[in-house]
């Protein structure tokens, strides 16, 4: 294997040491799943995209989440009592959940919307069921054949890495299959759990802790639903924070943000399928745009050697009045149309402008970002976060960007480009 992450063998086990987890036990079957091309290219697609430009230090991968994901769905299943069968289901989910990530991760879902790809849950789900995979001359593997092997169902696995299509978390059987789903995503899961805090400790910012052990202390299944005991809801309420501050201070910088504008306008640009595109790693999309000349090149050599666009108008959701507000509304949607005349307007190329309205885009690639329903077992009755906390309701009230509106462009456009945008927004 070569994911990079050091190793001690013993028979049929491998000890694989993680920075934020310490020691993790990967044997029998997993072995397998973990050897598959499909896994594996996740050592080359950074957990964060981008945000390395702002966090230096964050350079930890899919693979790396991936494992941490599988761990701490271990012991989430050990917390709740889940047979070995279901526990050995649900570590599957939470080692497989992150498969069909393209490259740079979450960075190039609006490209891949644009280019009529699929999402990377459907495209996860596919790869589980052996629809899709990778074929790499010398290298050999199947996910479907590992998962049988180990006495687990493709399909259940698939089912229980993406939300219902309807928008509700599937609780109400009254069995554990449910709480399994809900392990791997739910409004508090193993994997927010772990990208929350992995996430934190790369990039040095103080606002992912959460209080895992206490979590795991107070889960529990309640009429096939993952719940959290009265106690716990200090705990929960801590991971809902976190995640909101985790997406402000981390995740929607203005700057990755940016950077992010860039990348996909690149790749927009490119004459390959996209689901050629979605297969790549982070390195093998780069060596693609560096070698197509013209304004793909470009880009990438902006945001290797940080050259990015800048700021020319930022407008924040605080100070913006009414009618600012509704002229911004009114281009929401019609972001291309909107670059177009302020480029026009300007007498620069319309490549050259970038217009961020945050709305639909956001919750393409960050789809739970609103989820803050939790439940909790009251020793009677299983009832909503909320009758103890008002936290999620000004958490979902909460905007986790503060612009309104982002305009981007080269440096030396700056000052005739907010001329532009105010003209045409606003005039």
């Amino acid at each position: 294997m070569h994911h990079g992450i050091h190793e001690v063998e013993a028979k049929e086990m491998k000890v694989i040491h993680d920075a934020l987890h310490g020691s993790i036990r990967v044997d029998d079957g997993f072995l397998e799943l973990l050897s598959t091309p499909e896994l594996q290219r996740l050592a080359g697609i950074r957990q964060l995209g981008l945000g390395f430009l702002v966090f230096p230090g964050a350079n930890h991968t899919r693979l790396e989440h991936s494992l941490g994901t599988y761990h701490i769905a271990g012991l989430m299943a050990d917390s709740i009592g889940l047979s070995e069968e279901e526990k050995k289901e649900v570590m599957a989910s939470a080692l497989l959940h992150d498969i069909g990530h393209g490259p740079f991760s979450h960075t190039l879902e609006v490209a891949f919307q644009s280019k009529n790809g699929g999402d990377h849950m459907d495209i996860t789900q596919r790869m589980i069921t052996g629809d899709l995979g990778i074929k790499v001359d010398g290298l050999e593997g199947s996910i479907p054949d590992a998962l049988e092997n180990m006495g687990i169902d493709p399909e259940s696995v698939a089912n229980h890495v993406k939300k219902p299509s309807n928008g509700e978390w599937i609780w109400n059987r009254r069995d554990n299959g449910d709480a399994l789903s809900s392990i791997i995503s739910g409004p508090i899961d193993a994997d927010q759990i772990d990208y929350l805090m992995r996430d934190a400790h790369y990039t040095g910012v103080a606002h992912g802790t959460i209080d895992l052990d206490r979590f795991l202390e107070t889960i529990l299944v309640k009429d096939g639903m993952l719940v959290v005991e009265r106690s716990g809801v200090p705990a929960a309420e801590g991971m809902l924070v976190a995640r909101a501050l985790m997406y402000s201070s981390v995740y929607f910088h203005r700057t990755v943000r940016i950077a992010e504008m860039m990348l996909n306008r690149a790749v927009e640009e490119l004459e390959i399928p996209v689901s050629e595109i979605q297969m790549m790693n982070d390195c093998r999309l780069i060596s693609v745009l560096d070698s197509t000349e013209g304004f793909p090149k470009e880009i990438v050599n902006r945001i290797m050697y940080r050259r990015l666009y800048k700021r020319a108008l930022s407008l924040e959701l605080a100070s913006m009045g009414e009618e600012e507000r509704k002229a911004v509304a009114e281009w929401s949607g019609r972001k291309k149309e909107l670059e177009r005349a302020i480029a026009h307007r300007a007498g620069i190329d319309e490549k050259e402008v970038l217009v961020d309205i945050p709305g639909k885009d956001i919750l393409i690639s960050e789809p739970r970002m609103n989820e803050t329903e939790v439940f909790v077992w009251d020793g009677k009755n299983t009832v909503s976060i909320s009758k103890y906390s008002t936290l999620p309701g000004a958490l979902r009230r909460r905007n986790v960007h503060r612009w309104g509106i982002l305009v981007a462009t080269p440096e030396e456009h700056k000052d005739k480009v907010e001329k532009a945008a105010r003209y045409v927004v606003f005039d």
